[in-house]
């Protein structure tokens, strides 16, 4: 009639139970080894903490609805059930939900209120998170892709790239210890958010020129992980050990095939870093991507959505 805890943490006589720790295990189960959880696809410890799933967060302007279109597509084919709230919609695995612009605070709660998903990627524009923040409180992978988009916050009082770093800085903020935040090296001041990052950080730029820079430097020359082109490839970097990404091959080739789309290269290293950055495995990820094509498994991409900024 009167449930409580009470009677078991300070009993009348006999020892206290921690019947609270009990219960939470019970919610939040940590595997007692690898077979019992065989039935997913194994990320690293580090980015799935008691109570959480993997939440990957992606701000900027320039085609990032894409980069979580990708990420999202990754996830899919690594077996995850993947919610993706982005201003192409809101996807819940294989089936568009909601075709409105999902960009945004309502639509990133659902996806978290959702107990069949276990991984979800969310787009996060500079106005959405000026408006109503972000959907979590932490996430695993943030994602900081340019300082684009000034134009459109006027009635916020932005108009530098100082004001655009303020606001930004929140999704790299939010990486938990064990996560990762991807930064774009083309601009100095997202390299800079380097050091607000709890987490490890993980550069990409389309020049390699662009990852000589003191601070990115100094980054790699501490082991520290970049992605980046050399030959028109693919090129993932742990410290000074380089090697081609696997089962990609030449971007130029893989443009001409997906010429409709006109996606950066800068947009795919974005996408591919963050898998990276998600352990999952990177023969996975070149083959995801050869096999990316306008009709996903997470709905249709029209061309128009690729092309400048995303729309809102």
């Amino acid at each position: 009639a009167g449930p409580g805890l009470l009677m078991h943490l300070k009993p009348a006589e006999g020892s206290p139970r921690p019947v609270g720790r009990a219960i939470c295990e019970h919610l939040f189960p940590q595997p007692a080894t690898p077979a019992d959880s065989a039935s997913l696809p194994q990320l690293p410890d580090t980015l799935s903490p008691a109570g959480r799933i993997p939440l990957i967060g992606i701000a900027g302007s320039a085609q990032t609805q894409v980069v979580a279109r990708l990420v999202a597509w990754l996830l899919h084919l690594s077996g995850r059930v993947t919610g993706l709230a982005c201003s192409d919609g809101l996807f819940l695995d294989q089936r568009c939900v909601e075709t409105t612009n999902s960009a945004h605070w309502e639509a990133g709660q659902r996806l978290l209120m959702n107990r069949t998903v276990q991984a979800a990627v969310f787009e996060n524009s500079a106005a959405a998170i000026l408006r109503t923040g972000l959907a979590y409180d932490r996430c695993q992978i943030g994602v900081v892709t340019d300082l684009l988009g000034r134009a459109e916050l006027a009635e916020f009082d932005i108009t530098d790239d100082a004001h655009m770093f303020k606001v930004l800085r929140s999704q790299v903020d939010v990486v938990l210890p064990g996560g990762t935040a991807v930064l774009n090296a083309a601009y100095p001041d997202i390299v800079d958010m380097a050091r607000l990052c709890d987490g490890d950080v993980i550069f990409y730029a389309s020049a390699p020129e662009m990852l000589t820079t003191p601070m990115v430097a100094a980054h790699r020359a501490n082991g520290g992980r970049s992605v980046f082109l050399r030959q028109d490839q693919v090129v993932l970097a742990n410290g000074n050990s380089e090697s081609f990404l696997p089962g990609l091959g030449k971007l130029g080739a893989w443009h001409q095939r997906h010429r409709a789309l006109a996606l950066t290269d800068s947009t795919l290293l974005a996408a591919i870093g963050t898998a990276w950055a998600l352990g999952i495995s990177l023969n996975l990820i070149g083959a995801g991507m050869e096999a990316f094509d306008p009709v996903s498994p997470l709905g249709r991409l029209e061309p128009s959505a690729f092309t400048g900024t995303t729309s809102r």
